[in-house]
């Protein structure tokens, strides 16, 4: 029996879709409240573009893989999704600054090891060029120090990597379950603040914790804040965080 050519042209671009799946999640920004008119893409063939005008969006999607992209103003974030089998799968997307962010601050915190020490040129023998390798031997020093105390902190720049990727991956539910199991993301952040006379930024926090998302940072602050422990200023473009006294 013979198909008719419009028959087998429909088998062929609607079969792939029945064997699928529905994805659909919300839309969350670095304070993790839903983020609304965000431009949301599935690179299906051909590809599925919806305005989640409330935060929210759902998608049909065959099995394979696909990349999951979220798009509002010049923040643009991507992930692939691999569809296995059929069924209805959530997937929350954060839209944050994606990894390169947490390679900058590395790279901020490596730059700030290396001293650039400049030496005049003094004749030999001279007490003030003995000085000056005296002072460059220290300063040498100090510097692999901290260099040392960096590396056993996060380890090698490659492994870190890899765990910043998977803790970008995480859901806002996950995150809250690694805060249940960790009470002591708490304590850290307030020992952070302490050591700074009870005032810093949330960039400073990065800094210190590069290991931890911005998403679980800001719901660290954010549970520090509920509890009263401390208190969220807002200065340009950035927040700083003051301790609270108890009473």
């Amino acid at each position: 029996m013979k198909f008719p050519l419009a028959v087998i042209l429909a088998l062929v671009f609607i079969f792939p879709f029945i064997l699928g799946a529905t994805l659909s999640g919300s839309v969350y920004n670095s304070n993790l409240q839903i983020e609304k008119n965000v431009l949301v893409e599935m690179g299906t063939a051909p590809s599925q573009k919806l305005l989640a005008k409330n935060g929210t969006y759902a998608f049909e999607v065959p099995l394979g893989k696909f990349t999951l992209s979220a798009q509002k103003n010049s923040l643009v974030v991507e992930e692939e999704i691999n569809i296995v089998k059929e069924g209805a799968f959530i997937r929350d997307i954060f839209l944050i600054p994606n990894l390169d962010d947490e390679e900058q601050l590395w790279q901020q915190t490596e730059e700030e090891l290396i001293l650039d020490v400049e030496t005049k040129e003094l004749g030999k023998g001279s007490i003030r060029e003995i000085i000056s390798y005296v002072l460059l031997g220290v300063v040498f020093i100090f510097a692999i120090i901290r260099f040392i105390k960096v590396r056993r902190k996060y380890g090698l720049l490659s492994l870190f990597r890899k765990k910043v990727k998977a803790e970008q991956q995480k859901t806002l539910e996950q995150h809250k379950e690694d805060l249940a199991n960790e009470p002591g993301y708490l304590e850290q952040v307030l020992e952070l603040i302490k050591k700074n006379d009870g005032r810093i930024t949330q960039k400073e926090i990065r800094r210190e914790m590069l290991h931890l998302s911005e998403a679980k940072i800001s719901l660290i602050l954010t549970e520090l804040e509920h509890k009263g422990k401390i208190e969220k200023v807002k200065k340009g473009r950035g927040n700083v965080l003051l301790l609270k006294l108890e009473k």
